[in-house]
């Protein structure tokens, strides 16, 4: 291997973007830098469904592609996306993360299919509205709050805190729903009229999961950062998405995220688990080899009842994989190394 790796980093834009694109006026500017760093200079791809076989012949140039697009952006899905980037992969190109990757790790089923080890818990999958219609009154007949999530999004869509209005039953049950879109207020609705609601996330091959709502007060969320299997920054934040507001005021804002570098002595106990235990049994149960995994992922977890020798216990709450930035600065000479060691890998095979 004679010659410097070609690497593209690819992005959702407008024709605009995309001609004026350079590695110094986007959001991802480090990581162009950190392989300037590691001798590489890489190239913006960005990407629009309007001009798919543009950027298709600009992939089968290079060896490698990391790819930045949400499920769903600017109101477009990644279907047409996907189909590309399964095709350049398929012609000896590096593509992380792969959209055969994302539909097993990157979507809320994760945590059904998790639900038996140490951070799993109560989680059901819906895959019909029927089930929906047939599950969820005894469930929250019990008197706690539920979150349902659709399998696939970002931003909060479709994710949707819920619970028995006290004193109603039956055909007549009320539910107090919130939305986990910013600037979303809570409101109550039949519980026949919610179900039908929801219907929508049932639409092609689309299920919804439900799990309990675990509250984020006092100690918020904590999100763990990797690259492929090892734990490369955390990020810190006391999330509101899901939090009532008092009755008349307005939603409550959204706070920042604070990031860490994996040193962080707080986190030392969930990255040992991560690292020794977690992710590996995580594989296994996805059938994903490490090879294969993200060279940026995360996961959120929120706090669990502590241990009778309290220590922390950790709940997941989902896994992102699609377009995982912001990230700490601390994780950028992992991801850069591990992408050249799959590229390099890649044009060996």
């Amino acid at each position: 291997m004679d010659r410097q790796p070609r690497v593209a980093i690819l992005w959702h834009g407008d024709r605009e973007t995309r001609n004026n694109a350079t590695g110094e006026n986007h959001r991802l500017n480090k990581v162009f830098e950190e392989f300037k760093k590691h001798g590489v200079i890489a190239e913006p791809a960005v990407y629009n469904d309007a001009f798919v076989e543009e950027v298709r012949h600009q992939l089968n140039e290079v060896d490698g592609v990391l790819v930045w697009v949400n499920p769903i952006q600017d109101g477009m899905n990644r279907t047409i996306l996907d189909d590309m980037l399964r095709d350049v992969a398929s012609r000896g190109v590096f593509v992380s993360t792969h959209p055969d990757v994302i539909l097993k790790l990157g979507t809320k089923e994760v945590v059904f299919q998790t639900r038996e080890m140490e951070w799993g818990g109560d989680v059901h999958l819906y895959k019909t509205v029927e089930e929906l219609q047939k599950h969820l009154p005894a469930r929250l007949a019990t008197g706690e709050s539920r979150v349902l999530k659709q399998n696939r999004g970002n931003g909060g869509n479709g994710v949707w805190r819920v619970e028995l209005v006290e004193g109603t039953h039956g055909d007549d049950a009320v539910v107090r729903v919130l939305h986990a879109l910013r600037n979303s207020t809570e409101k109550q609705m039949p519980i026949s009229e919610f179900m039908n609601q929801y219907e929508m996330y049932f639409k092609g091959s689309g299920q919804l999961i439900d799990q309990p709502f675990h509250s984020p007060v006092p100690d918020g969320m904590v999100r763990c950062y990797m690259s492929h299997d090892k734990v490369v920054g955390f990020g810190h934040q006391y999330v509101t998405a899901l939090l009532r507001s008092e009755l008349g005021s307005e939603p409550l804002e959204p706070q920042p995220r604070i990031y860490h570098p994996d040193t962080k002595p707080e986190f030392q106990t969930l990255k040992a688990k991560m690292e020794t235990e977690w992710i590996a049994q995580l594989q296994r149960v996805l059938y994903i080899d490490t090879n294969a995994l993200p060279v940026i992922w995360d996961a959120d977890f929120l706090y669990g009842p502590k241990t009778e020798t309290g220590e922390d216990t950790y709940v997941l709450c989902e896994v992102n994989v699609s377009s995982v930035y912001p990230f700490p600065e601390s994780a950028l000479p992992r991801l850069v190394e591990t992408a050249l060691d799959c590229i390099r890998h890649h044009r060996l095979t």
